[in-house]
């Protein structure tokens, strides 16, 4: 994922827009209060850049953030279908789509948004690791497992992946392999890998055999 500042520059090269010095300063403003957190004081700024500029992806982005760290993904989502429309080479408006549609558990249109991403931009694993989770709270285990594998491949330490790629395998009759992964998931902090160890892994002690 890239930082917010990145994108924020990023934006503002694709979009070849002169910001006054006024709405530079509001946006500057909203920025500083979205980095510190301060979601809800940064809105008003974000909601007068946007009524000046509609058009404009720099204002529309950081009123998404904003607006989908306040919870209120609906909106959020609207914003990000605008960027999604006015950029659509950029992967990371889709994926934000798709998590706005999972907060609102809506899983098959959050599907389809990881898909688009995954299809312009294959090597982020938090993207296969996101739409394997909506794989996995589906039932789809080998759909999940597949995703989970791609995302390891990316990032082997990311104990997230290793511990749903355990569920996905202990679904699927794989016991031993879904034991060492919670094993290695809770040696790199994954706290709730342990419960799963000590519940379905009575028969061997994977984690004692990786020592």
């Amino acid at each position: 994922m890239k930082s917010l500042a990145v994108v924020l520059f990023f934006l503002l090269q694709i979009e070849g827009y002169s910001q006054s010095a006024d709405e530079a300063n509001l946006n500057n403003k909203a920025v500083a209060l979205i980095d510190n957190e301060q979601y809800k004081e940064a809105l008003p700024y974000l909601d007068e850049l946007v009524k000046r500029n509609p058009g404009s992806t720099i204002f529309r982005y950081n009123r998404a953030v904003t607006l989908f760290n306040l919870k209120r993904y609906a909106e959020a989502l609207a914003d990000y279908k605008f960027l999604t429309v006015t950029i659509p080479e950029e992967s990371e408006y889709f994926f934000q789509c798709g998590n706005a549609y999972e907060q609102m558990d809506s899983t098959q249109q959050a599907l389809g948004y990881y898909s688009k991403a995954i299809q312009l931009e294959n090597d982020i694993f938090l993207y296969y690791f996101k739409r394997g989770t909506i794989f996995l709270k589906d039932g789809k285990f080998k759909e999940a497992e597949a995703d989970f594998n791609e995302s390891l491949l990316l990032n082997p330490d990311h104990h997230n992946s290793l511990h749903n790629r355990g569920i996905a395998l202990y679904k699927l009759g794989q016991q031993r392999k879904a034991c060492e992964d919670w094993c290695l998931a809770n040696q790199l902090g994954n706290e709730y890998s342990l419960s799963h160890i000590r519940k379905n892994c009575s028969m061997f002690d994977p984690c004692k055999e990786r020592k």
